[in-house]
């Protein structure tokens, strides 16, 4: 019998994605979004598609899990904004983050669904986090550390609420700490580590670039075909083979500078020019508060997993 996965935000940037690498390894998907109709690139490879599902409304999840969920099914809940979209609008971010999360797992107590895989970031690493090689347990041991942002207080109390899942009613939580994500897509969200697909763009298109950050600032990132091997591994690996502390594991890849990937693209593009003028004071905010590589040890030794790129 194929495994079936239930992806809530699956027209997302990481949804999307995540609904093909989940089809080619032969699951059944159900994809759900709060637009109204889905993006073809999801159609074609779920299973089923439900479209107008807001986490916000607990009435219409109850509704998504009777209908399309079953005590054997995965949850993905992918719906969360970005690091710099949080900013903007902490309250809207803080509902759709917090209230959605305690909405998605009332809906998977009512039909005895246990396991449930959740996307965190490395903006929940805050200033007093290790610089280098850090591992996302540091996350737990650290409970009390202040992330800087509202966007890693938001993340934080999604992990206490899946810890919380997990003591209280036997479930099978999996958390996923993110780098930032190197892709092809024209757009992928409104994060501070954009800035690399928005350099690229523009030297491939003969423009200057602005940079937003502090361009000797090292951040982790992965591109986007090894996080959805890495994701698949923490959602099809054995509960026992999870030994990490409330079952939170880094999907690392590798890090570079605001300033080496220019030296980078000056390779194929000798003209393309950069400005430093006024940065951006969210994304170069961030940017400094988060660690410069994260520990791949966990992941390979629990998971499997280690990045081709």
């Amino acid at each position: 019998m194929s495994p079936k996965a239930l992806i809530v935000g699956a027209a997302g940037a990481v949804g999307k994605r995540l609904c093909q690498a989940l089809s080619r390894a032969g699951a059944e998907v159900v994809a759900a979004d709060r637009m109204q109709f889905i993006p073809s690139t999801v159609r074609y490879v779920a299973s089923k598609c439900v479209g107008s599902i807001d986490v916000r409304d607990a009435s219409a999840l109850r509704q998504l899990f009777k209908e399309h969920a079953d005590e054997k099914t995965t949850v993905w809940n992918l719906a969360s904004p970005l690091s710099v979209e949080t900013a903007l609008k902490p309250e809207i971010a803080e509902e759709v983050t917090i209230v959605g999360m305690t909405n998605v797992l009332e809906a998977m107590k009512q039909v005895g669904c246990r396991r449930i895989c959740f996307t965190d970031s490395i903006g929940s690493f805050g200033g007093t986090s290790p610089r280098d090689e850090v591992a996302a347990r540091w996350l737990v041991d650290n409970p009390t550390q202040d992330p800087g942002s509202d966007y890693g207080r938001q993340k934080r109390a999604c992990r206490e609420l899946l810890d919380a899942w997990r003591q209280e009613h036997g479930g099978d939580p999996r958390v996923a700490v993110l780098p930032g994500v190197l892709h092809s897509e024209p757009v992928w969200g409104n994060g501070t580590t954009e800035y690399a697909l928005d350099a690229l763009q523009a030297a491939s298109r003969g423009q200057p670039f602005a940079c937003p950050i502090d361009p000797d600032v090292s951040l982790p990132m992965v591109y986007v075909d090894d996080l959805m091997r890495g994701l698949l591994a923490l959602q099809f690996a054995d509960e026992h083979e999870l030994t990490e502390p409330q079952r939170l594991y880094n999907i690392p890849g590798l890090s570079f500078s605001a300033a080496q990937l220019f030296d980078e693209i000056r390779h194929f593009k000798p003209d393309f020019e950069v400005t430093y003028g006024p940065r951006d004071p969210n994304m170069d905010k961030f940017a400094k508060l988060w660690p410069n590589s994260l520990s791949a040890h966990e992941p390979l030794r629990d998971l499997d997993y280690e990045p081709d790129v």
